[in-house]
């Protein structure tokens, strides 16, 4: 009887452990996980910090007018219906415009030229 209660709880402290092992392995995947996206999110800021800096160098411009030129490219990339809220986005939501730029230029690299 005394073996059968040992046997029951070392049945039980082993998967106590178990629990504690996997709960553990989990956090530290999540910690992982948090850190990379943290650092892609970081280099997707910076790339997009990048294209302004790139119209700016390039047209010669302020900050101001590379947006207005990044407004009048994606204007030009998107159907009528869609113009409206590149304004919208030129005023109020400027990584916005910044995301719908990038998304035109994955599909086409060498539009660049064109802003």
């Amino acid at each position: 009887m005394l073996t059968a209660y040992l046997l029951v709880g070392g049945v039980a402290l082993f998967g106590l452990v178990v629990i504690v092992v996997a709960l553990l392995v989990a956090k530290v995947r999540y910690t992982q996980q948090r850190k990379a996206l943290a650092q892609l999110l970081e280099r997707y800021h910076q790339s997009g910090q990048a294209l302004v800096r790139y119209v700016m160098l390039n047209r010669q411009c302020s900050e101001e007018g590379a947006y207005q030129h990044l407004a009048r490219f994606v204007k030009k990339h998107v159907p009528l219906d869609e113009q409206s809220s590149i304004e919208r986005m030129l005023a109020l939501e400027r990584p916005s415009l910044i995301d719908r730029t990038q998304s035109i230029l994955v599909h086409d690299p060498d539009e660049i030229d064109k802003i």
